[in-house]
């Protein structure tokens, strides 16, 4: 009696805990494996483009290929102007918002930790977990549209879809297929041993964002938006910014893009700044992002820090909006 009893007490022990700790990082990482084993590259770009971004002309040849690119090159700086809400040809207007591409894959997709597009056309096409199967670099390019852009999906053989591919692709040249690249992605961040707290958030932002960014989020236009960015400084919340769908909306993805990035150009928030600031970031007023619920439908992959149930756990939704995240994995 006394070994059924330990037995039965065990077995509660395990279902509670598989039921408690969901995020199962053994079958992610399967989820993710490609099969391909390269040494990580090291990090580099074309001669045509600097370290902030810029894009020399005079160094592409005069080719359909290369004007792709410059036209690719446009669409990721001045998005606004080309498939924005008020673009020059109004059926063009996917956008919903007048981010531009680069608001978040800083200086033309060149910034190392920033969600880079160096060497990404070489990671694609890839398993992706919001939607539980393998997609392309097109797919990927207007989960963005949809939900960082807050707006509707480009044609995929439309000249604006094949002019970002290409400039992507110039920018991953001589990367091998299926490598990794330094400075990819996003980078590290230690998760904390308690939530993310909104109003130390505030204090955060008062102290470290609200120059750039507003008191109120809303950004800085740019004076000269009708031949560049429209903003010089994205808005963080409000109509213009990105909906509830975005990869920033998420905590964690959130607090590793600003740790390694913020304040621009000299990042020197703690972790638990960039999880505080974050979660006051997201706790303001953005566009919603209808049926969220079907993303990542494989429970057991669910990201720890999606705020839409169902889940495979018992963490209540604020647990999962705003941790503590370092309990909360296996």
């Amino acid at each position: 009696m006394k070994f059924s009893y330990l037995a039965l007490t065990t077995m509660l022990f395990m279902s509670f805990s598989a039921s408690l700790f969901a995020f199962d990082t053994a079958k992610n990482k399967l989820k993710n494996e490609t099969g391909i084993n390269l040494p990580t590259q090291e990090w580099k770009f074309p001669d045509g483009i600097d370290e902030i971004g810029a894009l020399d002309i005079s160094k592409l040849p005069d080719s359909p290929y290369a004007k792709a690119v410059i036209y690719g090159y446009q669409l990721i700086t001045q998005t606004h102007n080309y498939i924005g809400p008020n673009a020059k040809d109004s059926k063009k207007a996917y956008a919903g918002n007048n981010l531009s591409c680069s608001s978040c894959h800083a200086s033309a997709g060149t910034k190392q930790f920033q969600s880079s597009f160096v060497g990404i056309v070489a990671r694609f096409p890839q398993f992706n977990a919001r939607g539980d199967k393998v997609v392309s670099i097109e797919d990927r390019i207007n989960g963005c549209m949809q939900r960082s852009m807050n707006g509707k999906a480009l044609p995929l053989n439309s000249p604006e879809m094949r002019a970002m591919v290409t400039y992507m692709h110039w920018l991953s040249q001589g990367i091998p297929v299926g490598a990794n690249i330094k400075g990819q992605g996003l980078g590290k961040v230690n998760l904390l041993p308690r939530a993310a707290s909104p109003k130390k958030g505030k204090i955060v932002y008062e102290a470290n964002c609200v120059a750039c960014h507003g008191e109120n989020g809303e950004g800085l236009q740019n004076p000269d938006y009708k031949t560049g960015d429209y903003y010089i400084y994205p808005p963080l919340w409000g109509d213009d910014s990105y909906n509830t769908g975005a990869g920033m909306y998420r905590l964690i993805k959130a607090a590793q893009y600003i740790k390694h990035s913020m304040p621009q150009g000299n990042p020197t928030l703690s972790d638990e700044e960039a999880f505080d600031v974050a979660s006051y970031i997201n706790s303001q007023p953005r566009p919603i992002k209808a049926d969220r619920e079907a993303d990542f439908p494989d429970r057991s992959i669910k990201p720890l820090d999606m705020d839409v149930a169902p889940y495979d756990d018992n963490f209540s939704i604020e647990q999962h909006r705003f941790g503590p995240y370092k309990q909360m994995y296996k």
